[in-house]
């Protein structure tokens, strides 16, 4: 694991946007609701895993990432033995995950299917989920509602989305984000988030995460996750359960096995 790759994990959970993010509660419902035993792929930080593991639940947390599981490891080993008990994190690409176990619900927050980015992908994505869903098991996973006004007008600038923040080590960072060009023949939009951070007497330092973005309509999500035996249950516009709309900033989908 990078230095650079840890630094970026660490920075992730002061970001206000992420904090703020009303989805946590969503999906603490939807583990209530299957009675534990979750599966959350993308787990990262354990924005989502912690506070499910604190409502009583169990569930493993996957990411591809080494910084986020370890950032993830270090969270959930300052929680009370009861949460640390309720808890399994693991490194590997959901696409090629193999647990060898099932699971009432399976979960990808936060924009996981959007960084699925070809075809394939997508369904070795959801061969992965499906080989680990139980009989009346749930996926459940949310992508954003593609805003074409913005993804027409794109155009490579960096905007300022977190204002001076200060961090637990003293520090402080601000951060901006851009998408650098939009691939509308393949759906997918180039993101750069851009870390600045201060330290006392230390020169400003830059971080760069840059990754791809693929964006869904609604319709074409229910025939992908159709053509991998998945069947849409609920379709959702924001994370209070409203309906999805024209204007609606969500896709939250919940599905199961068809």
């Amino acid at each position: 694991m990078s230095d650079y790759s840890f630094e970026i994990s660490r920075l992730y959970d002061s970001v206000p946007l992420y904090a703020t993010r009303p989805d946590v509660q969503f999906y603490v419902e939807e583990a209530r609701s299957a009675g534990g035993n979750v599966l959350e792929i993308g787990c990262g930080t354990g924005r989502v895993l912690i506070p499910t593991a604190r409502a009583g639940l169990t569930i493993d947390g996957v990411d591809t990432a080494s910084g986020m599981i370890s950032v993830c490891a270090e969270r959930v080993a300052s929680e009370p033995q009861a949460v640390r008990d309720r808890v399994a994190l693991h490194e590997s690409d959901g696409r090629h995950l193999d647990l060898r176990k099932s699971f009432r619900l399976v979960t990808a927050p936060f924009r996981v299917m959007q960084h699925q980015i070809t075809i394939d992908d997508q369904l070795e994505f959801l061969a992965s989920v499906k080989r680990h869903l139980g009989r009346d098991g749930r996926f459940v996973f949310d992508v954003f509602n593609p805003d074409f006004a913005a993804l027409v007008s794109a155009d490579g600038i960096e905007r300022e989305d977190t204002p001076p923040t200060s961090l637990p080590d003293g520090r402080s960072f601000r951060r901006a984000a851009r998408v650098k060009r939009v691939r509308f023949v393949e759906q997918v939009s180039e993101v750069e988030v851009i870390y600045y951070v201060t330290a006392s007497g230390e020169p400003e330092k830059r971080f760069v995460q840059g990754f791809d973005m693929r964006w869904y309509l609604r319709d074409e999500l229910v025939h992908l996750l159709a053509r991998a035996g998945l069947r849409v249950r609920s379709m959702y516009g924001d994370f209070d359960r409203s309906p999805l709309a024209d204007t609606s900033k969500e896709i939250i989908v919940v599905t199961e096995l068809a």
